[in-house]
């Protein structure tokens, strides 16, 4: 049995990666604010756990995680996967113009909580002599710059990094923790919604976003989903790398 731990799974890429990810040999460990009302895993048959969390409550995480690895069977587990997945991208205005809370949310959600998510990840599973790793879902926003998003690339920028630091503390030992961030591209999500609905003179990018919704240039969730588990569970997951697909 391979075990998924997946943040943000109420609604776009992350409600797509576990539709996806629900196989008889999958046992998948949803951590989010919110249980997902989506039929096919309300349904679904192999074991899926929902443990309500807010990230932005970053104390609460140790002990989420917790009970997270309390739902894996030692006897039947082969591997052990999290998926840092959950991202919010406000403020989306210039710098000036944000307030203290957005960006506390911002970094906390973005950046702080995977690195305590990775911190238990790796501390829990050192027990376990199996395949491990954590698959940190960052963005190009930490290359490509727009402004209003500074907050938001510096998030993605300081997740890219942690990535490679914490990869070269793993190294490529037999109980290694691997450790990969990966860019998915320009995908169909609410985030997409909320950055081109904004208004133009707050956030001046919002004519680039429409302007790749109207051309076409967005990937559907689950499109991206199936390059995610693919990159997740095949051969080219490198470690402390980060990896555009």
């Amino acid at each position: 049995m391979k075990y998924f731990l997946l943040t943000g799974t109420s609604r776009g890429l992350g409600e797509a990666l576990a539709e996806q990810l629900i196989q008889p040999e999958h046992h998948l460990i949803c951590l989010s604010r919110t249980r997902t009302m989506n039929t096919a895993l309300i349904s679904a048959i192999p074991p899926i756990d929902y443990l309500e969390i807010d990230l932005n409550d970053t104390d609460q995480i140790a002990t989420i995680m917790e009970q997270a690895f309390s739902r894996i069977d030692r006897s039947n587990v082969e591997g052990i996967y999290l998926i840092n997945n959950a991202a919010v991208v406000s403020p989306l205005s210039r710098i000036e113009q944000g307030r203290s809370e957005q960006f506390k949310q911002n970094l906390t959600v973005n950046l702080l909580a995977p690195i305590v998510l990775t911190s238990l990840f790796i501390r829990l599973s050192e027990s376990f002599q199996i395949e491990k790793r954590v698959l940190n879902i960052s963005s190009s926003s930490a290359k490509n710059l727009l402004p209003g998003m500074s907050v938001y690339s510096a998030s993605k920028a300081g997740l890219d990094v942690f990535s490679k630091c914490v990869g070269a503390e793993q190294g490529d030992g037999a109980n290694a923790v691997k450790v990969v961030s990966v860019w998915p591209g320009m995908i169909d999500t609410a985030l997409q919604t909320e950055a081109r609905n904004m208004d133009k003179e707050t956030f001046a990018s919002a004519d680039i976003f429409q302007m790749v919704k109207d051309r076409g240039m967005l990937a559907s969730p689950a499109d991206v989903a199936t390059k995610l588990i693919k990159l997740l569970l095949g051969d080219h997951f490198i470690q402390g790398t980060v990896i555009e697909i």
